[in-house]
């Protein structure tokens, strides 16, 4: 009797290891789409308040104001094995209203999951737009 109940138990917590990480999969996807609607739409203080920064600090989205972007596609992501963390690599075709001049670039993304919040935030810079 023993060996069974100690086996139920060993699959009830491997089961539920598996619903947080599918969870954790699933807010990490809701917290790409969202910031990337911010970049592509030119909302980059959206963009800029996903980001894990210092209390009080925020980065410089003013300079981005001339930035529009033209296509954004994600060509690969890699999780951790314990699923806290994501490598995230976004091509970014964009111009510059004054310049009018298409440029591409390529956007590593580190995201951390923040288990206390249960939310995912973006450790890297914004996008290096020139």
């Amino acid at each position: 009797m023993r060996p069974a109940i100690l086996l139920f138990i060993a699959l009830f917590m491997s089961g539920c290891a598996s619903v947080d990480n599918s969870k954790k999969t699933i807010t990490l996807d809701s917290a790409l789409r969202q910031y990337e609607r911010a970049i592509r739409w030119g909302e980059y203080q959206a963009a800029d308040s996903l980001r894990r920064q210092p209390a009080g600090s925020t980065a410089d989205t003013a300079r981005f104001k001339s930035i529009r972007v033209t296509a954004y596609n994600t060509v690969g992501k890699t999780e951790s094995e314990d699923r806290s963390k994501a490598q995230v690599d976004v091509v970014i075709r964009y111009y510059n209203e004054y310049t009018m001049r298409e440029l591409t670039i390529t956007d590593h993304q580190l995201w951390e999951y923040d288990p206390a919040e249960k939310t995912w935030y973006i450790t890297s810079p914004m996008p290096a737009f020139k």
